[in-house]
């Protein structure tokens, strides 16, 4: 979660992490999400881009929420944070 916050914010895009580990998302808005009200409030296109954006680099997530467990190894946490950066750079660039 602080990876992908700190990602958002070096790439200068408007956004949220939301939710506690093991369950997380973002949402892209630059209002307060204190409930699930607020994350209906976000820019639902933005993450369809975003969402897409992972999938081509290898990343399948369901359009709300990652889902971490023990089964992820160091590696593919590795592997979804180098994704992160290389789709929020894409969004950021579009």
């Amino acid at each position: 979660m602080g990876s992908l916050a700190g990602q958002l914010k070096h790439n200068g895009v408007t956004a949220q992490v939301t939710g506690e580990p093991p369950l997380f998302d973002v949402v892209f808005t630059s209002d307060p999400v204190r409930d699930y009200r607020g994350t209906l409030r976000g820019d639902g296109e933005m993450l369809r881009r975003f969402n897409a954006l992972l999938r081509e680099r290898g990343v399948l997530k369901g359009e709300s929420k990652y889902y971490v467990s023990l089964a992820h190894t160091p590696e593919d946490i590795r592997h979804t944070c180098e994704a992160w950066a290389s789709a929020l750079e894409a969004l950021a660039t579009a």
